[in-house]
């Protein structure tokens, strides 16, 4: 595979940035709705008391109604993980960056 060139590695580095951040973005809009959702099910049926412990059996119906979003929410943290690392791959090729006669006079 061909070297890629100073400015193609720049474009990756910038393309990898906005989708960690449109990444970061979507994290943090379906933890809202997490928290939305733990909002209207304590309105609705009263909040037991203590802090969140989802060992605690007077938690489980609330984990229960919240389940799909919370997996949700899991898989937006891994995907926000995953473009983070991608990112900072494109970051590390940026920065080894060496031309073509660097390379051949070392």
């Amino acid at each position: 595979m061909a070297d890629k060139t100073y400015q193609q590695l720049i474009g990756r580095a910038a393309q990898t940035a906005l989708e960690h951040y449109q990444a970061q973005n979507t994290k943090k809009a379906l933890k809202a709705e997490l928290r939305s959702l733990y909002d209207t099910y304590f309105r609705a049926h009263g909040r037991p008391d203590g802090k969140f412990d989802p060992y605690n059996e007077a938690f489980l119906p609330v984990m229960d109604f919240t389940e799909a979003q919370f997996r949700r929410v899991r898989a937006a943290k891994k995907a926000e993980y995953n473009a983070q690392r991608r990112h900072h791959t494109a970051l590390r090729a940026l920065d080894a960056y060496r031309p073509v006669k660097t390379k051949e006079a070392a």
